[in-house]
C-alpha cells in the first residue's frame, strides 16, 4: 500500500513537470520565429509606397534572402518571393526594377529586432495603356567603362517578339562618338517574348568610340522573319564608299535564336541582296532578305535553284549563289548591275548578252540528280569595262540565212577599245559538202561597229549566208532551204525491256535515208544523247535505274554528203524501272 502511494506521488509529479513545461515548449517555439520587414519604394521618388512584415521559421544569426518571381501571379507571401508587379496607392502599377544597385535582397544575418531585418526593394511607376501592353527598354553601354550612353523606354505588345532598329552611330551627351560593336557577345538585340514586367524587357547594345571614316561605307543588312514579324539586324563593316556589294548566299547565314529546330527558306519575291554603288550615308546602303520560318518535321519541298555570274569573254563563273523554291514556281531573277570578283575583277551586267538564262520554272530534282540536270540554273553574264587604247576583240558569227542558226565563229583580235570597225565579209566559205554563199541582201547583217567596247560577246558582227549543196538529181548549187522537209515518224513507241534498257519503235518515214533518235532524263532535252539508225526498232541501253527519260525521233535525208533533218516526232516517256 505503502509503495503504491509512493508511485502514484511520482506520477503525479511526472505529469505536473510537463504541464508546467508545456508552456515554456510553446514560448520557446514562438520565440523562434523571426519578423522580416518588405519595403517597396519608388525609385524615382524614393518614397516607400508599400511595406509588409512576414514571419519566417529561421533563427537570428541565420541569412535570408527573396527571391524575383519569373512572373508575378506565382509570387507568394509564404515563400519568400518578390512579386515582379505590384499595385500602388492612386492606381499606379508597379514593375521590380531587377538591376537597381540599391535593392536589398538578402539579409546576411537575421536579428531577433524585426526594425533591422529589412528587405528593401526599388521599383517603377508605370502608366499601362491595358492588359495587352508593357514597356521594354533599350540601353547603349560604353563597352569599355561599361557606363550608359542614352537609355530609351518605349511602349510594347505582350507576349510578342520585340525587335528594336539598332543605330550603327551614336554620340553621348558630351557629343563624344561611338559606333556599334556587332560582335560583341554581350548584346541582347532582341527580345522573343515580352514580358509583362518593363524590366524583363531589356535590349542592350554595346558600342565602342570612334566615328565613320571619310571614305568608309557599312552596310545593314536587315533578316526579316515574315511569319514571325520580327528581324535581326546585323552590319557589314569594311567597305568603301562608291563601291558595289553583294550577299553570297553561299556563305551567309540566317541569324536564329534556335537553327537547330528550325530551318529557314528565303522569300525570292521580296529579297534585295545587292547595292550597285555605297553610300556614305548610311541611311541609304540597307538590305533587306525576307524568310520564312518552318517547325521541326515540316517536309521540305522546296528545291535547289542555282545561279551563275558568268564572265561573258572566258565563259566561267566568278561567283554561285543558291535559292531554294517550291517546285512549279516561277523565277524571274533580277540581276545586279554590278559585281566584284573575289580577284577584285568589277563586272558589269551583260544586258544584250543571249545566253542570258533569268527566268526558270523550278522543276522536281529526282533522287541522285543535280541542278544542271534538271535544268534549275539561272544563268547571268557579266563583262568587264575596259578603257580607250586598250586591246579589244570582235566576235564574228556566221548565220545560215534559212535556218537562223549560227554554222562558225570565230574572234578577230589586234583591235583596240573606243575606235570603230568595218568587216568585210567573205564572199563564201564551204564546211564539208556545204557550201555557203554572203547573203548581201539580208536586212539583219552587221557588219560595223561604231564604238568597241573590247569584249567579244559585246562587240558581235553578225553576218548571214545562203547553203547550197550540188546534187545531180536535185540541180547544181540547189539551195537545201528548198528541199522538202521530211514528216515526223508516228506511233512512237517507248517500253522499258529492263532496268538500263528499252525498246524504241515507229513507223517508217518515206524518201528518209535514216533516222536520228534523241532522248534526255529532262523535258526539255538539254544535254540529250542522239542516235543515228537506219531501222525503226532500236534498243536503247546503258539506261539509269529509277529515272525517267523523255525520247523522240525524226528523220533525215542525204544530199551529197549533208543530212536534211525532218521534223521531230512526238515525245514519249520512258517509265523508270
Amino acid at each position: 500500500m505503502i509503495n503504491t502511494k509512493k508511485y502514484l506521488f511520482i506520477l503525479i509529479g511526472f505529469l505536473t513537470a510537463i504541464l508546467y513545461l508545456h508552456p515554456a515548449s510553446v514560448l520557446a517555439e514562438e520565440a523562434q520565429k523571426i519578423t522580416v520587414s518588405y519595403r517597396y519604394v519608388d525609385e524615382d521618388t524614393g518614397e516607400v509606397f508599400k511595406e509588409q512584415k512576414r514571419s519566417t521559421d529561421k533563427q537570428a544569426g541565420e541569412s535570408y534572402e527573396a527571391t524575383p518571381a519569373e512572373e508575378w501571379e506565382y509570387a507568394s507571401s509564404n515563400n519568400g518571393l518578390v512579386e515582379g508587379k505590384i499595385k500602388g496607392e492612386q492606381g499606379k502599377t508597379y514593375m521590380l526594377d531587377f538591376e537597381y544597385p540599391n535593392n536589398i535582397l538578402k539579409i546576411e544575418c537575421l536579428s531577433e529586432s524585426s526594425e533591422e531585418n529589412v528587405i528593401q526593394i526599388y521599383y517603377k511607376a508605370y502608366h499601362l495603356m491595358g492588359y495587352y501592353t508593357t514597356y521594354a527598354t533599350v540601353t547603349y553601354i560604353d563597352e569599355d567603362t561599361d557606363e550608359i550612353i542614352e537609355k530609351k523606354e518605349m511602349e510594347v505588345q505582350c507576349h510578342s517578339h520585340f525587335s528594336y532598329d539598332i543605330p550603327f552611330l551614336v554620340e553621348d551627351s558630351r557629343g563624344v562618338s561611338y559606333r556599334y560593336d556587332s560582335k560583341n557577345s554581350k548584346n541582347e538585340e532582341i527580345v522573343s517574348c515580352t514580358k509583362e514586367n518593363a524590366f524583363r524587357n531589356q535590349i542592350k547594345l554595346y558600342y565602342k568610340k570612334g566615328k565613320l571614316g571619310e571614305n568608309e561605307a557599312v552596310v545593314s543588312v536587315y533578316n526579316e522573319f515574315l511569319n514571325e514579324n520580327y528581324y535581326r539586324k546585323i552590319f557589314i563593316e569594311g567597305l568603301t564608299v562608291g563601291a558595289d556589294f553583294y550577299i553570297n548566299y553561299d556563305s551567309e547565314s540566317i541569324p536564329s535564336n534556335n537553327s537547330s529546330a528550325y530551318y529557314y527558306v528565303w522569300d525570292l519575291e521580296t529579297e534585295v541582296v545587292y547595292i550597285e554603288s555605297l553610300s556614305r550615308n548610311l541611311a541609304e546602303n540597307i538590305i533587306r532578305m525576307s524568310n520564312v520560318k518552318f517547325p521541326p518535321g515540316s517536309e521540305a519541298t522546296e528545291e535547289v535553284v542555282k545561279i551563275e555570274f558568268i564572265d561573258a569573254d572566258t565563259g566561267k563563273a566568278f561567283r554561285t549563289a543558291r535559292k531554294r523554291l517550291d517546285p512549279g514556281n516561277q523565277i524571274n531573277y533580277t540581276a545586279p548591275n554590278k559585281l566584284t570578283a573575289d580577284n577584285g575583277n568589277v563586272y558589269y551586267f551583260d544586258r544584250d548578252n543571249k545566253n542570258n538564262h533569268l527566268s526558270i520554272k523550278v522543276s522536281k530534282i529526282e533522287k541522285g540528280s543535280d541542278v544542271y540536270k534538271t535544268g534549275n540554273v539561272i544563268k547571268a553574264y557579266y563583262f568587264t569595262k575596259k578603257n580607250p587604247g586598250d586591246p579589244a576583240a570582235v566576235r564574228v558569227s556566221y548565220m545560215d540565212s534559212a535556218t537562223g542558226k549560227l554554222v562558225r565563229q570565230e574572234d578577230k583580235d589586234g583591235l583596240i577599245v573606243g575606235e570603230s570597225y568595218l568587216h568585210q565579209p567573205e564572199e563564201s566559205f564551204k564546211i564539208g559538202d556545204v557550201t555557203y554563199t554572203y547573203d548581201q541582201e539580208n536586212a539583219k547583217n552587221k557588219l560595223q561597229i561604231e564604238n568597241l567596247s573590247g569584249h567579244p560577246g559585246k562587240d558581235e558582227i553578225v553576218i548571214y549566208y545562203k547553203a547550197s549543196v550540188s546534187d545531180s538529181n536535185l540541180g547544181q548549187n540547189q539551195n537545201l532551204s528548198k528541199i522538202k522537209k521530211l514528216a515526223a515518224p508516228k506511233k512512237l513507241q517507248a517500253v522499258r525491256t529492263g532496268t538500263t534498257k528499252a525498246k524504241i519503235t515507229f513507223r517508217k518515214v518515206k524518201k528518209a535515208d535514216g533516222y536520228q533518235i534523241s532522248y534526255a532524263d529532262n523535258k526539255k532535252f538539254r544535254k540529250a544523247k542522239k542516235r543515228s539508225t537506219g531501222k525503226t526498232s532500236v534498243v536503247l541501253k546503258k539506261l539509269k535505274k529509277n529515272r525517267k527519260y523523255y525520247v523522240r525521233v525524226r528523220a533525215y535525208q542525204k544530199v551529197n554528203g549533208a543530212k536534211k533533218y525532218g521534223t521531230y516526232s512526238k515525245v514519249k516517256v520512258i517509265a523508270k524501272r
